[in-house]
């Protein structure tokens, strides 16, 4: 049986209860701390395994697709193509960066430690990465209006120019901090300086250290000395901003930075930067402006069709031309005189623009700013400033028709010889900039010398002294209204004093004359830029290299080349090779005669009937062929086209080495097939050296960076033409030379020969022609093909600039006669009778084809006879 349950009994009131367990003791100051430390310690663990998980992740993150630095061991930085002229100099350089390399092993240590101590002087104790310096640079842009800092190390810079972007971004400085350390571990030290050092720019288009001290001291980077030497490594920090050319201030001032540096850091005594602290920067003379922009630019764009743009403006190719720099110059010279005479004739355009004197005011007090700030090479009189930008009207009417060319290169070519002052801005510099003050920083300063051509503003107009003031800013001109006696504007009478041509206010061009030391006035003609443009090519037919080539007035207003890429029509240039092929055909002699007089012919070739006209509008009856060139009949030629064919006198052009679609109609007679100048000078050397023809040479030698030659080119002469006939041919226009259009050239005192060209409406007007020497061809037209005015022939305007160049070209130079070729036989003839001259019947040489002279003998003077050795046209029976 289950027992009963004990129920307990109830507590005894009277019975005392046991005490409450005390409290937990507080624990001691010394535990709290332990709790914290604790605490604190797992939580740094945490944060340091995710941060150490963030850094590992960050670093396969960043990792991907970065490039191998193994690039680096193969770089090739961009080099200078450099061209050499046929008298050893170099003539033109062709580059996006204007870089020459240089090894750090042939440095002295006082230029590579000016660049450790502008840019990283711990350099070579590192391993790329200046944890210091970077903790230096973050505390220092922390502190409110301190100057901000970087900390990259010359490593870290190298990793960004070569290998990443220059972009401010987490993104990019992270991949850096991984690369940096990449590239100390494949490359040694002086590897890594010798990338820098060559790849920085350093302002003004210059790129590497060589090319830098070239340009700015004008001697090779192993020759700086220590303070020429801290300008450069001080300029790469802001090479737009700091360089000496477009701010010595402040070029200056970071000189003394980096020798300070130097000093500080023991890489040279201090007693070698003292001196240098307080001396000025003296930059190298200016280099003398080159000549041949247009040449240049021809050359350019044949090496870019043959081997490509990078190749050409960075592969640092060695390229030989032959242009003759003394030519080059005369041949501008003669052609840019040329043109500005015959825009003369056709009156003044007016002034540039007008400020008024509050406006000039204004912005002459930022201009001279600029000038202020300049830096001034040796034997510089200072700086002028160019006011074109300043026109409140466009500068300068621009002639309609092809303008471009491709002179970008040109650009590379820096030909110029331009330097920048503009220091370059930020977006927000820039902003924050007036209108005027962003019209004043387009102004270009220019070196003040003779001949120097610029935009300025009257001042003054007086009238008792007739002279006009012209403020350029850095100095004052005088321009003597003696200087612009020409500048008659369209609806008015000539000029006859100074305020019938300047005003105040006026920006006006003028040409520097004389620039004596200040404060003495500068002295300054009235100058026009040309709307007329025009060029000459120059050709030595021993070896066909073209000596000269100029394509236009201004290769920088206009890169159009119309020496090689304008097609014009040339006249009655072209009517030498139709006589050629007149007596090439064996039907005529130079005295045979061919009537000149005026006659409806339907021309067979295109249906239509035209009347030929002479130049004179004149007709003088049957002349002989001499007689007809020398006076440049067009009904003679028209007469001869239609016996001999289109087709013949084509075909005689091709073989003298006109190849370009000429029309196979009569007015071929009359020059209607256009050319370019280029073929023109070169079919007429193929008659100056007696029918052999060869290609014109520009470009004679192109070699790669490392000497290999790549091409090489020598004449290749061919006999195309009979040489007797080309002989004749020369001897017939020896006779223009001497009694015709071109008597001008008598000048010269040696045999000429050559030939004027005046097309309808004087839309082109050329002058060929050669002597035993040289071989050139001038031509001057509007781009637009307007009119010249019917004042203009090539006599006039052609002609003037080709007897400019040859008196240059022949200085020195004997007289010398033509070659004379077998087949050539010189008679005595009677010029009346066209017979043998007798011993009683005066007479002069003519040459004939062999076996077409005459065998008669004149009669005596008074003696009748019917036979007469003049072959007559006998298509036409005389007429």
């Amino acid at each position: 049986m289950t027992p009963a349950p004990v129920m307990p009994h109830p507590p005894d009131p009277s019975t005392p209860s046991p005490a409450a367990p005390p409290p937990p003791a507080r624990p001691g100051p010394g535990a709290r701390l332990w709790r914290w430390t604790k605490r604190l310690l797992i939580t740094g663990a945490v944060c340091l395994v995710l941060g150490l998980l963030a850094i590992a992740g960050g670093y396969v993150y960043y990792s991907r697709d970065l490039p191998s630095v193994e690039a680096l061991r193969h770089y090739q930085p961009p080099q200078v193509t450099k061209v050499t002229c046929a008298d050893g100099s170099l003539c033109a350089e062709f580059a996006h960066e204007r870089r020459t390399l240089i090894r750090v092993e042939d440095l002295p240590p006082h230029v590579r430690n000016a660049f450790l101590a502008a840019e990283d002087a711990d350099f070579y104790k590192h391993e790329g990465l200046d944890p210091f310096g970077i903790a230096r640079a973050a505390v220092k842009n922390l502190i409110p209006g301190s100057r901000k800092s970087g900390a990259s190390t010359i490593t870290q810079q190298v990793v960004k120019n070569l290998l990443l972007t220059p972009e401010r971004s987490f993104s990019r400085k992270a991949r850096e901090w991984i690369l940096t350390p990449r590239v100390e571990e494949a490359f040694t030290k002086d590897q890594i300086l010798a990338l820098y050092i060559n790849q920085s720019y350093y302002g003004q288009r210059r790129y590497g250290l060589e090319e830098a001290a070239l340009f700015y001291f004008g001697k090779h980077a192993k020759d700086l000395s220590v303070g020429e030497a801290a300008v450069l490594a001080g300029t790469v920090q802001l090479p737009h901003r700091i360089n000496p050319v477009t701010n010595m201030t402040r070029a200056k001032s970071r000189q003394r930075y980096v020798l300070q540096q130097m000093a500080r850091h023991g890489f040279v005594p201090a007693s070698v930067v003292e001196p240098e602290m307080d001396k000025p920067i003296v930059l190298a003379p200016r280099q003398e402006k080159p000549v041949g922009l247009y040449y240049a630019e021809e050359i350019r764009r044949t090496l870019i069709a043959r081997y490509g743009e990078q190749a050409v403006m960075a592969g640092g190719l060695r390229v030989d031309i032959a242009m003759v720099p003394k030519l080059q110059a005369a041949a501008e010279q003669a052609v840019r005189e040329g043109l500005e005479a015959v825009d003369r004739r056709q009156g003044y355009r007016g002034p540039r623009g007008t400020l008024t004197d509050a406006q000039w005011q204004r912005l002459r007090g930022f201009i001279t700013t600029r000038i202020e700030e300049a830096g001034r090479r040796q034997k510089d009189q200072g700086y002028v400033a160019d006011l074109a930008p300043l026109a409140r009207v466009e500068k300068e009417e621009e002639p309609k028709g092809p303008q471009a060319g491709g002179a970008s290169g040109q650009a590379e070519l820096e030909e110029d010889g331009s330097e920048e002052q503009l220091p370059e801005l930020t977006p927000e510099e820039e902003a924050a900039r007036s209108e005027e003050e962003k019209l004043a920083r387009a102004v270009r300063l220019k070196p003040l010398e003779e001949g120097l051509r610029l935009t300025g503003y009257v001042t003054e107009v007086d009238d008792k002294r007739n002279v006009a003031r012209v403020d350029l800013v850095g100095r004052t001109a005088e321009v003597p209204f003696s200087t612009a006696t020409w500048a008659r504007q369209k609806g008015k009478g000539s000029p006859k004093k100074a305020s019938d041509v300047f005003e105040k206010g006026q920006l006006v061009y003028v040409r520097v004359l004389k620039a004596p030391p200040a404060p003495a006035f500068v002295e300054a003609a009235l100058d026009q830029v040309p709307l007329v443009q025009g060029g000459l090519v120059v050709i030595n037919p021993e070896n066909r290299n073209v000596a000269a080539l100029v394509g236009g007035y201004d290769a920088e207003r206009s890169s159009f080349n119309r020496a090689t890429q304008a097609k014009r029509q040339p006249g009655s240039s072209f009517k030498p090779f139709l006589y050629a092929a007149a007596l090439g055909s064996g039907r005529y002699t130079p005295l045979s005669k061919v009537n000149d007089a005026p006659e409806a012919i339907r021309d067979p070739y295109t249906g239509k009937t035209w009347k030929p006209q002479n130049y004179d509008r004149q007709f003088e009856g049957p002349m002989t062929l001499r007689e007809a060139l020398t006076q440049s009949k067009n009904t003679v030629s028209v007469r001869l086209i239609e016996a001999l064919t289109p087709a013949s006198i084509i075909d005689f052009a091709r073989r003298a080495g006109i190849h370009s679609p000429l029309p196979e109609n009569l007015t071929l007679a009359l020059g209607t097939g256009e050319v370019t100048m280029l073929e023109a000078v070169n079919a007429y050397a193929t008659l100056q050296a007696n029918g052999r023809y060869a290609e014109p040479l520009l470009l004679l030698r192109v070699r790669d960076v490392n000497g290999k030659v790549l091409e090489e080119h020598q004449p290749a002469f061919e006999e195309t033409l009979p040489p007797a006939v080309a002989y004749l041919t020369t001897s017939l226009m020896r006779s223009v030379v001497e009694e015709g259009t071109a008597r001008a050239v008598r000048e010269l005192n040696r045999p000429a020969a050559g030939k004027t060209g005046t097309t309808q409406e004087s839309k082109d007007t050329w002058f060929s022609g050669f002597t035993a020497d040289w071989v050139a061809s001038a031509w001057v037209g509007f781009d637009d093909n307007s009119p010249l005015g019917g004042s203009e022939t090539g006599g006039r305007a052609a002609l003037p600039i080709w007897l400019q160049f040859m008196r240059v070209a022949h200085e020195g130079l004997p007289a010398r006669e033509f070659e004379v070729p077998s087949g050539v036989v010189q008679v005595r003839i009677d010029p009346v009778s066209g017979l043998l001259a007798g011993a009683s019947v005066p007479g002069r040489l003519e040459p004939f084809l062999e076996g077409t002279q005459p065998t008669a003998e004149a009669p005596p003077p008074g003696q009748v006879t019917p036979e007469n050795f003049f072959i007559e046209d006998g298509n036409r029976n005389g007429l």
